[in-house]
């Protein structure tokens, strides 16, 4: 299983309002040992597994080596292997993507507006009304996100991947350069929603703040019909975390009984 956890702060640092930090990092929380199969092949290396092995959150099957010697996509946690993605790489901050993951980076501003656009549209299906002028994106690399956010959070600067503050009457969103697509729109959507309930003063508590704007991710995730979107939507509907899982599943349930409408008019009335 796959889980994505976001981090939310309030504070003012040099007169600087900041809105989020948000780490969305992927990781294997529960995979599957199996004793002794017959006639079990490892998905990775092809030789035949004779005692314990794994099965990730997509089917496949592995020895126990390779989780703790592999190197894993940041974007899908598949470990990285010729017959598993097709091979990756690295970026120059470090961070690993598999070839699966790569055919739909966001690394260009005609990309990042496309998908911008995608994720409004996504919004205005739901009449859900957010001014496009009242934010900014910034496309950035992981050394400059680090910096920014090194003396706001106490957080891993490994797996900061985006960030939003308030400054000159502007909300700024950055976010990490070379995101899969489906990952970067997920980032906005739950950082988008934050906007909207700072923008319009509304007081939540953090598990249903952090719940409201997972909603966001979860929008996203339901808009696309891919492997990657199904797996994320499962993990975050089963995270048992008491902010970033009950929170969410606690504010789904109310979106799954009111619908969207109802459910934003609540909190703008509350």
């Amino acid at each position: 299983m796959i889980i994505c956890l976001v981090i939310y702060n309030i504070s003012i640092y040099e007169n600087i309002k900041i809105i989020m930090i948000a780490r969305f990092f992927i990781f294997f929380t529960l995979l599957f040992p199996n004793s002794e199969p017959m006639g079990t092949y490892c998905d990775i290396c092809n030789e035949v597994i004779l005692n314990e092995y794994y099965i990730d959150a997509w089917g496949n099957k592995f020895h126990a080596k390779h989780l703790k010697n592999g190197i894993h996509c940041n974007t899908c946690s598949r470990i990285i292997s010729k017959e598993l993605t097709g091979g990756g790489f690295k970026f120059n901050d470090g961070r690993h993507m598999c070839n699966l993951c790569s055919h739909s980076m966001i690394n260009s501003e005609d990309l990042k507006i496309k998908s911008t656009a995608n994720v409004l549209k996504m919004f205005d299906d739901i009449n859900l009304s957010l001014n496009d002028k009242l934010f900014s994106i910034n496309l950035v690399d992981r050394a400059s996100l680090q910096a920014s956010t090194y003396s706001i959070s106490k957080h891993s600067k490994e797996s900061i991947k985006g960030y939003t503050y308030f400054n000159n009457q502007e909300y700024i969103i950055e976010i990490l350069w070379g995101l899969n697509q489906l990952e970067f729109e997920a980032v906005l959507a739950h950082e988008l929603l934050h906007v909207w309930i700072d923008y319009n003063n509304i007081k939540l508590n953090k598990s249903k703040l952090e719940g409201f704007c997972n909603l966001g991710s979860g929008l996203v995730y339901d808009n696309y019909n891919l492997e990657l979107a199904k797996v994320l939507n499962s993990s975050m509907k089963n995270n048992d975390d008491p902010i970033y899982g009950k929170g969410y599943q606690y504010m789904n349930s109310l979106l799954e009984i009111h619908g969207w409408d109802k459910l934003t008019n609540m909190l703008l009335n509350n």
